[in-house]
């Protein structure tokens, strides 16, 4: 999943520039963006020269001077910087002067690729900013914040975000990045999934690659799909679990817990899922109170309407203080979980008894 002008470059559709940066808080992202660009640049079967340089341990001076050398045994030399943005650090915004970098940028070596790499926390939101007319003067508000030379070589080179994915866009990440193979999920299985995954995009790409491996005939995965990844049963899951929560039935609850924990099931996968099922609840309370048609409703609360009915089933066995005391008891069971020696079964079994009450 690759920003649009970087598909351009790598396709051909747009010449490679002199040079570019790649920034963002998504350590993944960033990397996916870079092996991308050294696939295009560096074909295999060919010798490259390529110089990898620390920031960390370099001066703008130094940099220039290994970009205005002539390659020794390829048509083009290739830079890559690392931790870029330590190069910009310790400036105010108000600093200016020379720059030897900003120098080379306004005509560098056509010889020399240079890719700049970090993430470069003062450019964090200005790409998408940019992008949205209506967000103009949010952009000039974080480019009035960029320090001298930063300020303005990114005027000269092209520069691809990488924000952090939030845990409430991870599931339209996870389609997004199936879509690219053709294929697609249900949201009930991709919420497993990446309960199972955690909220790390490397680990649900590699849930997903492992996804594809195992059913590749499949253009759209459903719940039995990952279940069978991921080792679960159809009767004893996580979903028929929030189903016997959301109706009280406590006995049914405990039942499924225990089967699911005696099968290698992940209880803080557990918590977390629940987390998600509780918070979609608190949302509906709030959705409801403001009218709207049944679409608009599951649209606030991030579900597909088919489970209204269900949700709002739930709704009413969970009154505003139950569903605080929800919370509390899921967000306490977790850090147990993750503290202490306790029993995964008996502090999820606490659970379960304590949202009965």
């Amino acid at each position: 999943m690759l920003i649009d002008t970087l598909k351009l470059i790598l396709t051909g559709t747009e010449p490679l520039p002199p040079a570019l940066l790649i920034y963002g808080e998504e350590e993944f992202l960033r990397e996916e963006a870079f092996h991308a660009i050294m696939h295009k640049v560096l074909p295999e079967g060919m010798h490259h020269d390529i110089e990898i340089i620390d920031a960390e341990n370099s001066s703008e001076s130094q940099i220039v001077d290994i970009a205005d050398a002539y390659p020794f045994i390829s048509e083009k030399k290739i830079i890559v910087i690392k931790q870029a943005d330590k190069l910009f650090s310790g400036r105010s915004k108000k600093s200016t002067g020379k720059s030897a970098l900003l120098n080379y940028l306004k005509s560098p070596q056509p010889t020399s690729f240079i890719v700049f790499t970090g993430i470069f926390p003062s450019l964090t939101g200005l790409r998408a900013a940019r992008k949205n007319p209506k967000q103009s003067e949010k952009a000039k508000k974080i480019a009035s914040g960029i320090a001298f030379p930063l300020n303005e070589i990114i005027d000269l080179i092209p520069a691809f975000e990488c924000p952090k994915v939030s845990e409430r866009e991870l599931l339209s990440w996870t389609n997004e990045r199936l879509g690219t193979f053709g294929k697609g999920i249900s949201r009930e299985a991709g919420e497993y999934l990446i309960a199972n995954a955690g909220i790390s995009l490397r680990d649900i790409a590699n849930e997903l690659e492992k996804l594809m491996l195992f059913a590749p005939e499949k253009k759209q995965y459903s719940e039995e799909d990952v279940l069978g990844l991921v080792g679960s049963s159809r009767i004893y899951n996580v979903f028929e679990l929030q189903k016997a929560l959301g109706a009280g039935n406590t006995a049914k609850s405990i039942e499924i817990v225990h089967h699911m924990l005696n099968n290698d099931g992940n209880a803080i996968m557990i918590i977390s899922m629940l987390l998600r099922y509780f918070s979609a609840l608190f949302r509906l309370q709030d959705a409801q109170g403001q009218g709207g048609n049944p679409y608009e409703i599951a649209k606030i609360v991030g579900i597909n309407a088919y489970f209204l009915p269900e949700y709002q089933s739930a709704l009413r066995n969970y009154p505003p203080m139950k569903l605080a005391r929800a919370f509390y008891l899921l967000r306490n069971a977790d850090l147990t979980l993750k503290t202490s020696s306790q029993s995964p079964i008996i502090i999820l079994q606490k659970v379960i008894v304590g949202l009965s009450h």
